[in-house]
């Protein structure tokens, strides 16, 4: 296993170009890779352009880094759960562009988180974060769980419309060689393991697997070892910051409730070898919580390698 880190970590604004200073700040660190992001559909082509990519590799690489996955942000790819055919091959094109700039890049895993209902409202903009009333960016505290749903709301017909969209992104993802990671999140379309495994069983292909995140694994009150032994070779890439299992869910590695060992482990036992990539943003002392965790995590694989 190799340790990375998420580039929109050390970024300001958060996700959004440019992000040179980041990825010499993660290179510093001492780690095995980093990933990217396209943030909006707009960096896709504005910022990405076949030169930014051979700069930012070149870059990356001469910290002797390569690039665990490209990532595509949710709103540059909303479209994809679109009623309107028009949005939804939008949203394909757009992917393979994403595509497009992976190559670039040189990595073989583009991930996107997976795509929500439109029609559902949360009172919070992002939903998959809406897990109690009470959270950052939503000040009128209401005591019930609320969100806003159509009339006898077609969630069968939003999954079929779903899976036809991520069946032509496998497809593309054939084509280029590239693998394509899933990333489950609270309140979307395919957000625990078992619904992860059901998008698999729809749509068969060696390319097809997840990005698996801790965080929002255990947030969906999932244990996570027994999550990594359903999932098994599915699993591409793994997102990994600790918990309290209550209501924080950006704690530095070894500060909260998982048992990191047990889920080094686990992944150990089912053959992966891949990244375990940091993703902890939103820290006073992002640099310092961030190299802890690096050492922490290298420290627990290398118990495990025992």
């Amino acid at each position: 296993m190799k340790v990375g880190a998420a580039v929109w970590c050390f970024t300001h604004p958060h996700y959004q170009p440019p992000y040179e200073d980041a990825i010499k700040t993660i290179g510093e660190l001492g780690v095995d890779g980093i990933e990217m992001i396209a943030y909006t559909a707009e960096d896709l082509y504005g910022y990405y352009t076949e030169q930014k990519c051979k700069d930012l590799r070149s870059l990356i690489e001469s910290y002797g880094m390569v690039v665990s996955e490209f990532v595509l942000y949710a709103h540059a790819v909303v479209g994809l759960l679109d009623e309107n055919e028009g949005e939804r091959q939008k949203s394909l094109g757009l992917f393979r562009r994403g595509l497009d700039i992976a190559g670039m890049l040189g990595t073989d895993t583009i991930n996107i988180v997976s795509n929500w209902p439109e029609e559902i409202v949360a009172p919070i903009p992002y939903m998959p974060s809406y897990i109690h009333p009470c959270v950052n960016g939503y000040q009128q505290f209401e005591p019930k769980q609320i969100m806003k749903m159509p009339s006898n709301f077609d969630a069968g017909g939003s999954w079929n419309r779903y899976m036809d969209s991520l069946k032509k992104i496998v497809k593309m993802c054939e084509e280029y060689k590239i693998r394509f990671a899933l990333e489950g999140h609270a309140n979307v379309l395919a957000g625990t393991t078992d619904a992860m495994l059901r998008a698999f069983d729809w749509i068969p292909s060696e390319y097809f697997g997840t990005n698996f995140d801790t965080a929002w694994q255990l947030m969906q009150r999932e244990y996570l070892p027994w999550s990594v032994y359903k999932l098994r070779e599915k699993i591409f890439h793994v997102h990994v910051r600790d918990a309290d299992g209550l209501f924080c869910y950006t704690l530095p590695l070894g500060q909260g409730i998982i048992d990191w060992n047990g889920f080094v482990r686990a992944l150990k036992e089912v053959g992966f070898d891949g990244f375990l990539s940091l993703e902890l943003a939103g820290l006073e002392r992002q640099h310092k919580f961030t190299k802890e965790s690096i050492d922490y995590i290298k420290k627990i694989i290398k118990e495990e390698n025992r």
